[in-house]
């Protein structure tokens, strides 16, 4: 999805919390989406991501933020 160093670690953060929700950790769920918008409201203060990038972040933020609202687990 995105690049650079900065995005490289977004990139980690998203793809932990996708981990999380698959395999039904809704805690960790929780904290990686707190740290993925740390650090995107950290990037877009620095003037690190475009506008297009921080338009599809907010939408996968508030994406896994619905995500979480639902989430049940299966055992």
């Amino acid at each position: 999805m995105f690049q650079s160093k900065k995005r490289k670690s977004l990139n980690s953060v998203i793809e932990q919390i996708r981990v999380d929700l698959a395999n039904n950790y809704k805690d960790n769920a929780v904290l990686n989406l707190k740290k993925l918008k740390q650090e995107t409201e950290d990037a877009i203060a620095a003037g690190e991501l475009k506008p297009k990038e921080i338009s599809e972040l907010t939408a996968l933020i508030e994406h896994y933020e619905n995500d979480v609202k639902i989430f049940k687990r299966t055992y």
